[in-house]
């Protein structure tokens, strides 16, 4: 790949910069996962382990929190630590795609395969612009989850050529921290496994054993993990997200609309998630995740948090106005659909030809089967949400350099110029480039409306941090104002709000946030955000509270409980 190596080189430092000017665009904006992944790094940081919302986490995976800690400690604000991990691994991607790509297509397939992971639209998603107009699928752990995965494709391909039991060691070591940073890495782990099985069958190579025993040695990385998902659920487990699905679904089960006809089977974990990312069921969502338990003390949900005394069984939540359950999405429409937002629909066809253009493209499926099955695996299984499939998104790539680099050679065939194939690469990168060009435009003057929302936020987050004792916690939906106030983090649950109080004193919370943005049991906010303040009275007022003013801006309302006047 000598030849390759240079432009491959080039395209990387370009993935490289464009991804930090994407986040540098991105201003204040923290979306929910990004919030949270900051939260259990800081955590990491501040020597409290690896919890969130007050509690040892297990739904998320620890590595990529684990990574932004360390580099917070070289100084970089933890935001920035975040954003850097990311921008460094979209752009690292491009290297083991052009690795890949160079075994099947040649240099100029490597070349173009570089080019297309660099301007690809599902992996340029950084930029909020205005609400439902949009995904924001690349953020958290998918860019260093996507570079671990393809990283060990493609070196247990050069394993294979190379017989060298070290690189099947790294290979599976690469594959196993995949897994620590997400849990379709699982999936990854085993289709590699039997991958690396049928590449010696169908090539009757010697040396199946030992590659496989050294494989599978690296496992030995991810001990440290299950000991720590032991410790935290009281048996063993490979996640504890599917704990915590659980616990929604029975939340879900118990807490069914009244107007759900009555027999009639409540939704799931991956139902309430199904339904509001393709059908706008946000109420769901709501009453699956957010829900107190019976105690009114602690989420019920265990994605919160596994609390140190056993979860009592969760009670419905008493929400006015809830909506009608919407009639589950079929989940082969949402597959697709959740594709074609990942996939653009015109580059598919690239795709089905770089197939044909591959050689050996036996060998070529092998290593690629990896990759597909573990981005649609888990969409079969679970929900179809398009970040989910984003594994797809490599071996897309892969394939459309392929395809490219076929049709640079047709047109090279019919002509001895070579603009007519330089203008044709230029303007399929263009076509690819123009989504991420558009949306910057958008949001360059960082005035869309999530970006407006989001230095409100920021704002608040500051006012806080300046006004709140350090050591005290802060109960909000979004988790962006304790980030920025750098204070502790407690979910504001979907209740009442006589039950949000005492769910936040027990919480030893004594600050509230509710806003305009989020689910509020505030029927007529004063202002866009109002921030309630707690003292050890403010239960005894029940649902007779008034918010008397402390502070009030222009943005926020700052008040402090007291019983209402009586008539």
């Amino acid at each position: 790949m000598s030849d390759a190596r240079r432009p491959v080189l080039q395209l990387a430092l370009f993935a490289l910069l464009l991804r930090l000017l994407l986040l540098f665009v991105r201003g204040d904006y923290i979306v929910f996962d990004e919030g949270y992944y900051l939260l259990l790094a800081r955590s990491l940081r501040a020597g409290h382990g690896f919890s969130l919302n007050g509690l040892p986490h297990v739904a998320l995976s620890p590595l990529q929190p684990l990574m932004v800690a360390g580099l917070s400690f070289t100084g970089i604000p933890d935001l920035w630590a975040s954003r850097l991990l990311a921008a460094v691994c979209g752009a690292g991607l491009v290297i083991p795609v052009a690795v890949l790509a160079y075994r099947w297509f040649g240099c100029r397939g490597s070349v173009l395969a570089a080019a297309v992971t660099a301007s690809f639209p599902a992996l340029l998603t950084y930029l909020p612009f205005f609400p439902g107009h949009g995904w924001n699928l690349y953020f958290g752990s998918e860019p260093l989850f996507l570079l671990l995965a393809t990283s060990a494709i493609a070196l247990a391909a050069r394993a294979f050529d190379t017989g060298k039991l070290r690189l099947w060691f790294v290979a599976g070591a690469l594959a196993d921290l995949s897994y620590c940073t997400r849990l379709e890495g699982i999936v990854l782990s085993v289709a590699l496994g039997l991958t690396i099985v049928a590449a010696f069958l169908v090539m009757k190579r010697p040396g199946l054993g030992r590659a496989i025993l050294s494989y599978s040695s690296s496992a030995v990385l991810t001990i440290p993990y299950l000991l720590y998902l032991h410790g935290a659920l009281g048996k063993w487990a490979v996640s504890g997200r599917v704990q915590a699905a659980a616990s929604a679904a029975s939340t879900e089960a118990i807490a069914a609309p009244p107007t759900a006809p009555a027999g009639a089977p409540a939704a799931g974990g991956s139902d309430a998630v199904n339904n509001f990312v393709w059908g706008g069921d946000v109420e769901s969502l709501w009453r699956t995740l957010y829900a107190l338990d019976a105690s009114g003390t602690q989420m019920s949900s265990q994605y919160w948090g596994i609390p140190a005394r056993p979860v009592e069984a969760p009670r419905a939540p008493i929400v006015a106005d809830s909506t009608v359950p919407r009639s589950p999405v079929p989940p082969s429409r949402t597959l697709l659909r959740a594709l074609l937002v990942v996939l653009p629909f015109w580059i598919i066809p690239f795709a089905l030809f770089g197939i044909r253009q591959g050689r050996p493209r036996a060998e070529m499926a092998v290593w690629l089967m990896p990759a597909i099955v573990t981005g649609l695996l888990p969409a079969i299984l679970a929900y179809a949400e398009p970040r989910a499939l984003l594994m797809l998104v490599p071996a897309t790539c892969i394939l459309t350099g392929g395809a490219m680099a076929g049709v640079a050679e047709a047109i090279e065939s019919r002509t001895t110029s070579a603009w007519p194939r330089r203008l044709t690469t230029a303007a399929f990168l263009c076509l690819l480039l123009w989504p991420t060009a558009r949306d910057l435009a958008r949001s360059w003057h960082q005035e869309t409306p999530l970006q407006r929302v989001a230095t409100a936020r920021r704002v608040l987050g500051e006012y806080l941090g300046r006004h709140v004792a350090a050591g005290e916690r802060i109960v909000a939906w979004h988790p962006a104002s304790a980030i920025w106030a750098r204070r502790e983090w407690r979910v504001l649950p979907y209740e009442p709000m006589e039950r949000i109080v005492r769910y936040a004193q027990a919480q030893g919370a004594g600050t509230v946030v509710f806003s305009r943005f989020d689910p509020s049991p505030l029927r007529q906010p004063p202002r866009a955000f109002t921030v309630m303040l707690l003292d050890a009275s403010s239960a005894a007022a029940g649902t007779n509270l008034h918010l008397e003013q402390v502070d009030a801006t222009p943005l926020f309302f700052v008040g402090g409980i007291t019983p209402a006047p009586t008539q």
